[in-house]
């Protein structure tokens, strides 16, 4: 039997992944630097555990070769919608649906095809309020044009049984692969986000404004998200959510990278000049040469070009500037910046 199967793409999954492992790394990161039953603690355990499921989730969907959908020359059987296949002769007429930016594609069946179970009745009530039917194709998970798969099915439901196949076997799936705008849009909104965590990293000030900014985006996009009908704002506040969110989970991220290797030079400058004072029983007047005889890598050599050295009566003094242009001396005693 002539048979055309639809499989999983894997962009979503890998999507999921994307999006979660920045979440994990800072909630690890919180849970390697804070001290146990803090609050830090305890919420870089929560970011870990809910974030982490995202892993998991998402290499299943990347991986999951089961097919989704499946048309033959007998009817169409989805996998999400928990029911039998469906005959051609079942079908009425289909059309194309957007609820939320979800796309399906909506089948209108006459009486003789029987639901596994009943739908309940708040959720008829919910499909006839968004022009759904209670059995709808969900093609969130499928890399394939919402309308030429609704031809497809309008086309095969008329056909005589006899010509399905030939209509079958004659379909091609049109994905809505990578193109060079799709690249250009990847490139731009990359641009963006280097550009907006540049800007945050000016100070805290610029960081709020942009935090506000996303929270407004945030709830424009939720007042729009009522209608099953394409919002330019609802589409564009949603991005600016997204920005903003990526932009944050950028800052926490170099925020926390720069602390670590900050920390990591000062306490080796601190080291290699208290060696010196105790050789030679007084406190260094070059700094460059300590810098030059620790042993730094690249990233923490760079940060120590930050730093200025100065003696004291009885001391001497590590300062150095942070990212968000605030001055910080290293405190010898607990081996970090204050």
């Amino acid at each position: 039997m002539t048979e055309l199967k639809l499989h999983k793409t894997t962009t979503k999954g890998l999507k999921i992944i994307g999006m979660s492992i920045p979440f994990v790394v800072i909630g690890i990161w919180m849970i390697a630097q804070e001290p146990v039953g803090t609050t830090n603690y305890i919420m870089g355990w929560l970011c870990t555990s809910f974030f982490g499921l995202g892993i998991p989730v998402g290499f299943f969907q990347t991986f999951d070769r089961r097919p989704q959908i499946i048309i033959n020359e007998i009817g169409i059987w989805d996998r999400t919608t928990n029911q039998d296949q469906i005959k051609w002769e079942q079908i009425i007429d289909a059309y194309p649906l957007d609820i939320f930016d979800q796309k399906f594609v909506s089948i209108v069946s006459d009486d003789s095809f029987v639901f596994k179970k009943k739908p309940y009745k708040w959720a008829a009530k919910i499909n006839k309020e968004i022009g759904a039917q209670n059995l709808n194709i969900h093609l969130g998970q499928i890399n394939i044009d919402q309308h030429k798969l609704t031809e497809l099915i309008q086309s095969l439901a008329k056909a005589e049984k006899r010509g399905r196949k030939n209509i079958i076997q004659s379909f091609k799936i049109r994905r809505n692969g990578f193109s060079l705008s799709s690249i250009l849009k990847v490139l731009l909104y990359i641009s963006i986000s280097i550009a907006l965590l540049l800007l945050s990293l000016t100070g805290i000030t610029a960081f709020m404004t942009i935090m506000i900014i996303m929270g407004i985006g945030a709830i424009t996009a939720r007042w729009h998200w009522g209608s099953t009908e394409k919002s330019t704002i609802r589409k564009y506040a949603g991005i600016v959510t997204w920005f903003g969110l990526i932009n944050m989970v950028l800052c926490l991220a170099t925020l926390k990278t720069y602390d670590y290797v900050s920390e990591s030079a000062g306490r080796k400058l601190s080291r290699q000049i208290d060696h010196f004072i105790k050789v030679n029983s007084s406190y260094p007047t070059d700094f460059k040469s300590i810098k030059e005889n620790t042993d730094l890598n690249l990233i923490e050599g760079f940060f120590a070009n930050r730093v200025q050295y100065e003696v004291t009566v009885n001391n001497y003094e590590l300062r150095t500037i942070n990212l968000l242009n605030k001055e910080r001396t290293y405190n010898k005693d607990l081996e970090e910046w204050n």
